[in-house]
């Protein structure tokens, strides 16, 4: 699956440059991911390109790390999506919906080996707030549905109990940003 990330980018761009009034977002953003299958909640940081296509339409693109800033998880990971938000900007101010699917590469670990991939799907509200000097702050909040699958037992690590089937889990998604919009 991400073997389809610079296509879709370039698909993306191309979708930018050959709009009527060609506009694009490139960003930087930290967050939160409550992830509470193995119970932690690292910081998450990354970027974001969004390429204005259509009317009320607009494809995005967004890579985050987590954990960052000297944080510490026990299954760290870097999270790929790439999908659309719809809405509308009222002057300084943009109101949206987002669908993003994509999928989290966790890092090699000792408890569950296994880990891998696992597909996303990220649904949230965004709102914006854009200035006269083509800065743009962002404010995301969303839910991450990760499907971990039946194949996956998590191990009781911080309390003794039984171990966890993983499963198909809802977690809370949370970011803030700046951007750059042309």
């Amino acid at each position: 699956m991400h073997r389809l990330l610079f296509p879709a980018l370039l698909l993306l761009f191309s979708l930018a440059l050959s709009a009527q009034s060609p506009r694009a977002e490139i960003g930087l953003e930290f967050g939160g991911l409550r992830q509470n299958v193995f119970g932690e909640y690292p910081v998450t940081a990354g970027g974001r390109l969004t390429v204005h296509a259509w009317s009320l339409f607009d494809g995005e693109a967004q890579v985050d790390r987590f954990p960052v800033g000297g944080g510490v998880a026990l299954f760290p990971g870097t999270e790929v999506t790439i999908g659309t938000r719809v809405g509308r900007r009222f002057g300084p101010i943009g109101v949206y919906g987002k669908v993003a699917p994509g999928f989290i590469r966790f890092d090699s670990n000792l408890y569950t080996p296994t880990l891998g991939t696992r597909p996303t799907l990220a649904v949230g509200g965004v709102l914006e707030f854009y200035s006269r000097r083509h800065i743009a702050a962002r404010f995301d909040i969303g839910d991450t549905v990760v499907w971990y699958g039946t194949d996956l037992t998590v191990p009781a690590i911080a309390a003794p109990g039984p171990a966890t089937v993983a499963g198909t889990r809802h977690q809370a998604q949370w970011s803030l940003g700046l951007s750059v919009w042309f």
